[in-house]
């Protein structure tokens, strides 16, 4: 298990990476975030893991929005800025992940104080052909959401093309 970030009880933003290892029964530091987040997701995709989204303090300590993603090698225990980013900010989201396609889903915006509807979909299964695209909204603005893809053959799963279509996609960021 891998755990980001994350808010201390002093309130200081954290952009620790840490790893549990069962064999020693402990927990392991590995190289930290190249930025502090909180209320961000995190998603793994072919050994790599994915932050997205979230907020920091700028230095006025007022809270932004992180558009942009970074990855993280699990085998070369290194981060690495990706040259695309979402389309707009989005924290305290669901995420889950299928056939190399990375879903963000709802939140909440600090700048308007509402949930949202939004779904952004980060398309990581072709290395240097990365994307981001809007997906379809959800039914409902929500924030603190949970979200994940059954585990089971296509035939079985509920029509799952209009999440691999980008409807509203805009292009590469």
């Amino acid at each position: 298990m891998f755990v980001t970030g994350g808010v201390t009880n002093t309130a200081q933003y954290q952009n620790r990476l840490m790893v549990y290892d069962p064999t020693q029964n402990k927990w392991l530091s590995r190289s930290p975030m190249l930025q502090r987040r909180v209320y961000h997701s995190m998603a793994a995709v072919q050994r790599k893991l994915y932050v997205l989204g979230g907020n920091d303090l700028d230095y006025n300590n007022d809270r932004i929005l992180v558009r942009h993603i970074d990855s993280y090698s699990i085998d070369a225990d290194q981060w690495t800025r990706c040259h695309f980013s979402m389309l707009t900010g989005q924290n305290e989201s669901g995420v889950a992940v299928h056939n190399g396609r990375i879903y963000l889903v709802g939140g909440y915006s600090i700048w308007t104080n509402e949930p949202s509807a939004c779904i952004q979909v980060l398309d990581v299964s072709k290395e240097g052909k990365e994307e981001v695209f809007y997906g379809p909204s959800l039914p409902f603005a929500s924030n603190g959401i949970a979200a994940c893809f059954l585990p089971a053959p296509y035939a079985t799963c509920p029509n799952l093309q209009p999440l691999q279509v980008p409807h509203h996609k805009i292009g590469n960021v």
